[in-house]
């Protein structure tokens, strides 16, 4: 333990002298080829740093510059360290992996490392026993400034910071932004459909993975909220009126959307089935009396030997067929058990005022949407399809 903690010791002396630590050149920068601990400027990537931090300062938002570095075929920073390992001959052709993303771009226009200032001491990990780092607050962080050429100015970072603040959005807790949350999902991506606010205090969900990364990731399947939960409200009121007025047909109707095939079959299979359980019955009384019949030298070898595989074909067909009927009426007989419970739990919403985020999760497996690849939000003849996904029958078209 005194081992760890000298070392614990030592690394903390070095980040105060301002020695760089990390396993990884920050973008931007190379490490200096004499002295590990010292950063010198990267001239290919410096350039796109400046350029960020220029956007930025012009009102540009985070996740508008990913966009358009990932637009441009600029490579992120992780892809940037592993094209610059990639060998052509051994790796093949590179391929772009990961992308730019509003929260990365975010943390590179905070950090100070880019006006020539150390920063380190961010994290840290709580136990040996664990990889996961803890966060350390911003005023126990390790800066030792003028340490390494910058390669932006303290006036154009300042600028930037204040653009950063203008644009932070507070999200009001008697707006409800988090009742959909968990629910609602982008088709395309499976990403989490993020609340966002417009300057005009329009409240709509986009694709997380869009708004991270951009539309070179996955189209923005824009939606204004109040229209997410006008179709979510109609279609549990649409449902609870039909499963009120008439359970039986509404059920039924159910049972032909989600097992049509299997439940027009159900008389033949359930026929079927016992005509193949007497069957496999017989035949084992049969292979009784051959085997008896065998011992006693009433039935030669060889005869006996033919039966015997012709016997184990037919049971192994019949064991089969069985097996697939029972699967098929259990499957009947599980629908049929789950649009019960589901009746049950839609006709408790006959009558409502409000969505809530009780009666959502309660309902209510998932919500996706899904709209024509690459057209604009306010595109003319745009498709977009709201699919809900209710608990036991998922979605009800």
């Amino acid at each position: 333990m005194d081992f760890k903690i000298k070392i614990k010791s030592t690394l903390h002396t070095k980040a105060r002298r301002g020695e760089y630590l990390g396993a990884l050149d920050p973008y931007g920068y190379l490490r200096h080829p004499d002295d590990k601990h010292k950063l010198i400027i990267n001239e290919e990537t410096a350039p796109v740093v400046r350029r960020m931090f220029e956007m930025c300062a012009a009102g540009i938002g985070a996740r508008s510059i990913a966009t358009t570095l990932n637009n441009e075929g600029i490579l992120s920073p992780k892809e940037y360290t592993r094209f610059r390992k990639h060998n052509p001959e051994r790796d093949g052709e590179f391929e772009r992996r990961h992308f730019w993303t509003r929260t990365y771009v975010h943390f590179m226009l905070q950090n100070e490392i880019y006006v020539g200032s150390m920063v380190q001491g961010r994290q840290y990990t709580p136990s040996y026993r664990s990889k996961k780092r803890e966060p350390i607050p911003k005023e126990d962080w390790v800066v030792v400034p003028d340490m390494h050429e910058p390669i932006i100015s303290r006036e154009l970072f300042d600028e930037a910071q204040k653009r950063l603040i203008a644009r932070k959005k507070t999200i009001k807790a008697k707006d409800e932004p988090a009742l959909f949350a968990g629910l609602f999902y982008c088709e395309a991506c499976g990403t989490s459909m993020k609340l966002g606010v417009s300057q005009q205090k329009y409240f709509y969900y986009m694709c997380g993975r869009s708004q991270a990364i951009g539309t070179v990731a996955c189209s923005s399947h824009y939606i204004n909220r109040d229209t997410l939960y006008q179709v979510v409200q109609e279609d549990i009121q649409r449902n609870a009126r039909l499963f009120s007025e008439d359970t039986e047909k509404a059920a039924q109707k159910l049972m032909e959307l989600k097992c049509a095939d299997q439940q027009k079959q159900t008389a033949t299979m359930k026929r079927d089935l016992a005509s193949a359980k007497k069957r496999l019955a017989d035949l084992d009384m049969k292979l009784k009396r051959t085997y008896e019949d065998n011992m006693s030298g009433k039935l030669p070898d060889h005869i006996f030997t033919m039966f015997i595989a012709d016997y184990d074909t037919e049971r192994a067909t019949l064991k089969a067929n069985i097996a697939e009927m029972e699967k098929a009426l259990e499957k009947v007989r599980d629908t049929k058990a789950d649009i019960d419970r589901f009746a049950a739990l839609i006709r408790k919403c006959t009558s409502f005022e409000k969505l809530d985020r009780f009666m959502l999760h309660e309902l209510i497996d998932r919500i996706t949407i899904y709209e024509t690849p690459g057209m604009g939000r306010c595109r003319k003849g745009k498709e977009k399809r709201i699919t809900i996904y209710y608990k036991f029958v998922g979605a009800i078209q």
